[in-house]
C-alpha cells in the first residue's frame, strides 16, 4: 500500500476546510462506492477547489483520489511537485476548440481522442504539429489514467470542464467515457506495458516488434475490466457563504464490463463513439436528477427566494430534501406550452414578485430571515400594512423592531462573553479570509469561498504557531497541560526531559486548539446571526427615523435595482449557435448560459446604493412577494406540490 503522505496530508486540510468554512455536510450513496477494484468518480463543478476538498473529505472508505488537473498548474515548480505527490494527473484543458468541436476542460481532454483529425483541404503544417502534439498529450493522459485504474485506484474527473456558476448544468464533456473505454482497451492487451489505442493511427506501450506473433492478427478476448463509473453530484446551498451547507450524493454506478461486447465489435473507432456517447447519456441523466437546473438565471433566483419565504431560513429545509424541493418549485415555473393563459399570467406575475424581492434584498445587503425576524409578517398582512414609499416617515414601524433587538440583547451578551476564548483563536482567520477574498475575480460566485478558507486557514494557524512561540518562550505551558492531564514537564532537565516537554506541547495545543474549535462551531451561528439582527436594524433605524428626501427614489432610478444580477460569464463553457439545438441536448442547456450571457452585456450592474434608499421599497416587495406565493400554492388544482413542501416543514407565511 502506498503512503502517499502528501495527499494524505491534504486530505486532513480537506477535512478541516469543509468542517470548518460549511455548518454541515450531507453525504448519501456511500453503499454505490466499493472498498477496492478501479472507480471513475464524475462529478459537478461548480465551486472551484472546494470542490475537490469535498470528494476528498466525503469519499467512502477514505479511498485516495487521483484528479484529472489542469496541466498549468504543473508548471509551477512548487504546486507541480505536490500534484504530481498527490496523485494528480495533468490534462490539457483548451476552450473552445474548433478542431474537435468540443471545448475542453478538466474532464473533456478525450473529447476528440477517436478519429479527431482536421480536413486534409484546410490543414496546415502548424496545425497538423498542434493536432500531433495534442494527439500526444492525450495518450500521456490516458496511459496514467489506465495505469492508475490497473492498481485499484480511483480517478476523479469534472465531465463539465471548469467551474462556473449558472442555472444548470450547461455541458457534460465525454472525459470520463474515454477514460474508461481506452482502460477497458488497455485491460484487453494486457495489463502493464501493453499498447493502448487513444486516437485514430496511435498506440501505446510495446512496439510491434515487441508483440509475439508479428504480422499476425491476435485474437481479441474479452478481459473483465470490473470499472465502474459512478457520478457524483455536489450541491451547496450557497457556496460562497460562510457557514452554508453541502450536499454530496453519490449515484448508482455504471458499470464498464456491460459495454465490453459492443466495444469489441466491429470497427473500434465507431465502437469506442458508440459506447461513450451511450456512458455520458447516463453519466449526464443521473447528474442533472442529482442536481438544481433551473430554465434561467431568474427562475434558480425566484426558487431561492420562495424556499426563503417557505421555510422563513433556508436552514431550516432538510438537507437531504434540498434537491428535490428545490426541482419540484422550478417545474411550478416552468409550464408546459398548453398551459392555460391565466395560469401562465400568474406564474409570471409570481416570478416578477419573487425575483424583485430577492434582487433589493442582495442590493441592500439584508437576508429575508432576519427581516422576518425583526419585521414578522402576520397571516393577514397585505400591500395596505407598509407605508408607501412615497409616504412620511413612520417611526412607529421601528417599535417592534427595537423590542425584539431589546429582548435578546442579555442573552446576546452572555453568548458574547462565551465566544470570546474561540474567537481569541479565529480572528486573525476572518482577517487573511476577508483580505484573501480580493484574490478572487471578480463577479464569480465560484471563487471567493476557496480563498476566504485557504486564507483564514493560513491566519488560524500562524495565530497558533504565534501563541505557541511565546508560550514555549515564557515556559507557561506547564500549568495548562497539567489541567489537561499531561503532566508538569517543566521541571525535569536534560534530553528526556526535552522530548517529553516537546510531546506535551504537540499535546497540549492539539487539545486546546480542538476544544476551542468545537466551542466556536457551537456559538458562531448565533452569534453571527445576532450581528445580522443588529446591523439590519441599523438599516431599517436609518431608513425611518433619519430618512431624508433626497432618499426618494424614482420608479426609473429603482428598476435597475428590482432584477437579479446575472453570474459572470466563464470563457471555457463552449459556445454553441441556437441553430439546429434539440431541447433534450445539453448543448441546449448552454444555449440558457448564451443567452444569460447576451443580456449580461446589456443588464450592467447598478452603481452601489445605500441601503436605506430601497428599505421601503424592500418592505413592500416583501409583502408582494409573499402574497403572490401563498395565493398561487393555495389556488393550485393539483395540492400534490403543497402537500409535498409542507411535508418537508413549509409554511405559508400569509
Amino acid at each position: 500500500m502506498e503512503l502517499k503522505l502528501v495527499y494524505r496530508v491534504l486530505r486532513k486540510i480537506s477535512d478541516w476546510t469543509v468542517a470548518g468554512y460549511y455548518s454541515e455536510t450531507c453525504v448519501e450513496g456511500q453503499e454505490n462506492i466499493p472498498a477496492h477494484g478501479p472507480l471513475i468518480i464524475a462529478a459537478t463543478h461548480h465551486n472551484e477547489m472546494i470542490d475537490i476538498a469535498t470528494l476528498a473529505a466525503t469519499m467512502p472508505h477514505r479511498r485516495r483520489v487521483a484528479f484529472w488537473a489542469k496541466s498549468t498548474m504543473f508548471a509551477n515548480p512548487v504546486s507541480g511537485a505536490i500534484l504530481s505527490s498527490s496523485g494528480a494527473i495533468p490534462v490539457r484543458r483548451n476552450p473552445n476548440n474548433g478542431s474537435n468541436g468540443n471545448g475542453n476542460g478538466n474532464g473533456s481532454a478525450a473529447s476528440g481522442s477517436s478519429g479527431a483529425s482536421s480536413e486534409a483541404g484546410s490543414s496546415t503544417g502548424a496545425a497538423n504539429q498542434d493536432k500531433a502534439a495534442e494527439l500526444a498529450q492525450r495518450s500521456v493522459l490516458f496511459r496514467d489514467t489506465s495505469k492508475a485504474l490497473a492498481a485499484d485506484g480511483v480517478v476523479g474527473v469534472f465531465p463539465e470542464g471548469t467551474s462556473y456558476t449558472q442555472a444548470s448544468i450547461v455541458q457534460v464533456m465525454p472525459g470520463a467515457a474515454w477514460a474508461a473505454v481506452e482502460f477497458a482497451r488497455y485491460m484487453q492487451r494486457g495489463e502493464g506495458g501493453t499498447d493502448v489505442q487513444v486516437g485514430k493511427g496511435i498506440r501505446l506501450g510495446k512496439e510491434d516488434g515487441d508483440v509475439k506473433g508479428k504480422g499476425k492478427e491476435k485474437e481479441v478476448e474479452e478481459v473483465k475490466t470490473g470499472l465502474r463509473i459512478v457520478p457524483v453530484s455536489v450541491v451547496y446551498t450557497d457556496k460562497s457563504k460562510y457557514q452554508s451547507r453541502i450536499a454530496v450524493r453519490y449515484g448508482k454506478p455504471i458499470l464498464m464490463d456491460s459495454y465490453l461486447d459492443e466495444l469489441l465489435e466491429g470497427d473500434p473507432d465507431e465502437a469506442s463513439r458508440a459506447v461513450v456517447k451511450k456512458i455520458m447519456g447516463q453519466v449526464e441523466k443521473q447528474l442533472r436528477e442529482m442536481t438544481i437546473n433551473a430554465p434561467d438565471w431568474d427562475t434558480l433566483c425566484a426558487v431561492s427566494m420562495a424556499r426563503s419565504i417557505l421555510w422563513e431560513d433556508e436552514r431550516n429545509v432538510p438537507l437531504n430534501a434540498w434537491v428535490e424541493v428545490s426541482q419540484r418549485l422550478i417545474k411550478m415555473f416552468d409550464l408546459p406550452p398548453d398551459c392555460p393563459p391565466s395560469e401562465v399570467e400568474s406564474v409570471r406575475e409570481l416570478k416578477k414578485a419573487l425575483t424583485k424581492y430577492y434582487a433589493l434584498l442582495h442590493y441592500s445587503g439584508i437576508k429575508h430571515s432576519i427581516l422576518s425576524s425583526l419585521l414578522p409578517l402576520s397571516s393577514s398582512s397585505s400591500l395596505l400594512d407598509v407605508p408607501p414609499p412615497h409616504a412620511l416617515p413612520l417611526q412607529g414601524i421601528l417599535l417592534r423592531p427595537t423590542l425584539s433587538i431589546l429582548k435578546s440583547l442579555p442573552l446576546s451578551l452572555i453568548r458574547l462573553v462565551l465566544f470570546i476564548p474561540p474567537l481569541l483563536l479565529h480572528f486573525p482567520g476572518y482577517i487573511t479570509g476577508k483580505l484573501s477574498q480580493r484574490l478572487a475575480t471578480k463577479g464569480e460566485e465560484e471563487s471567493p469561498a476557496q480563498f476566504k478558507a485557504i486564507g483564514g486557514g493560513v491566519g488560524i494557524g500562524a495565530n497558533i504557531a504565534l501563541s505557541l512561540g511565546v508560550l514555549w518562550k515564557q515556559n507557561k505551558l506547564g500549568t495548562l497541560s497539567a489541567l489537561l492531564g499531561l503532566g508538569d514537564w517543566t521541571q525535569d532537565d536534560g534530553r528526556i526531559a526535552y522530548l517529553k516537554r516537546l510531546l506535551g506541547v504537540v499535546g497540549t495545543v492539539y487539545c486546546s486548539v480542538l476544544v476551542l474549535v468545537r466551542w466556536h462551531k457551537l456559538l458562531v451561528n448565533a452569534n453571527y446571526r445576532q450581528l445580522q439582527r443588529i446591523m439590519t436594524f441599523c438599516k431599517l433605524v436609518s431608513a425611518f427615523a433619519f430618512s431624508r428626501a433626497a432618499d426618494t427614489l424614482s420608479a426609473t432610478a429603482l428598476e435597475p435595482y428590482t432584477t437579479p444580477p446575472l453570474p459572470a460569464v466563464n470563457v471555457f463553457i463552449k459556445r454553441i449557435k441556437k441553430e439546429g439545438l434539440t431541447s433534450s441536448s445539453s448543448s441546449d442547456t448552454s444555449l440558457v448560459v448564451n443567452g444569460d450571457s447576451e443580456v449580461s452585456t446589456q443588464r450592467k450592474q447598478p452603481a452601489p446604493i445605500a441601503a436605506r434608499k430601497l428599505v421601503r421599497h424592500l418592505l413592500h416587495a416583501r409583502t408582494g412577494a409573499c402574497v403572490a406565493l401563498s395565493s398561487h400554492l393555495k389556488t393550485l388544482e393539483d395540492k400534490t406540490l403543497l402537500k409535498y413542501l409542507t411535508s418537508k416543514g413549509a409554511k405559508l407565511s400569509v
